[in-house]
């Protein structure tokens, strides 16, 4: 058992600030509408022409 609790303390801080990102990505994406969709577009262009 503590072996599992040891592994969860070290990667929880990993996974808050993965997840506090992700909010703000989807926070940002839904407030600009229009951007993040052009900011979309321009990514899979970018990434079809490679």
């Amino acid at each position: 058992m503590k072996d599992k609790r040891g592994i969860i303390s070290e990667y929880l801080p990993w996974i808050l600030i993965a997840l506090a990102v992700l909010v703000i990505l989807m926070f940002s994406a839904f407030i600009m509408k229009e951007k993040g969709v052009l900011i979309l577009d321009n990514l899979k262009n970018i990434f079809r022409f490679r």
